[in-house]
């Protein structure tokens, strides 16, 4: 997890989530989780790393999965799924996933505004969400089956 804040700024952190090829920026603020948008050149001018906020960084990495085939086995697991996508209060994302075993998980994000608002990375961000929480899950019921 890369943190950067707003220059001059160090109360504005925010995880650097994508750089596409087409030169935008996503950013997530770590306050209020809002995603949004911009251009390499506006972060470049913009942004600089956070030593400040280092250890949130540290405190928020995911550890790594039990073992590397279990990524592809929630990825299959979600496509067994049912999936429901809502769009709320028009700027909110909510994304339900009903696994085969019929459990249920709920993610959301929302944006700032309706003019920053985007479904499909929305979306995206609430199913890596749920397939981290099934990951989660899943090590749980590793470590019990232990006992």
């Amino acid at each position: 997890m890369k943190i950067y804040q707003v220059k001059g700024s160090p109360d504005n952190a925010m995880e650097l989530l994508e750089i596409t090829t087409n030169g935008k920026v996503k950013l997530r603020n770590i306050k209020n989780d809002v995603v949004i948008e911009t251009t390499v050149e506006a972060f470049e001018m913009a942004f600089e790393p956070s030593s400040e906020y280092s250890f949130i960084a540290k405190q928020q990495e995911k550890p790594q999965m039990i073992n590397q085939s279990e990524q592809g086995d929630i990825n299959d697991l979600i496509e067994k799924s049912q999936v429901k996508i809502d769009k709320v209060f028009d700027r909110c994302t909510m994304v339900a996933v009903k696994l085969p075993n019929g459990f249920i998980i709920t993610e959301s994000i929302s944006s700032v505004d309706e003019a920053s608002y985007n479904e499909e990375t929305n979306t995206q961000i609430c199913l890596e969400r749920i397939k981290y929480k099934i990951s989660e899950l899943e090590a749980y019921k590793t470590q019990s089956s232990e006992l």
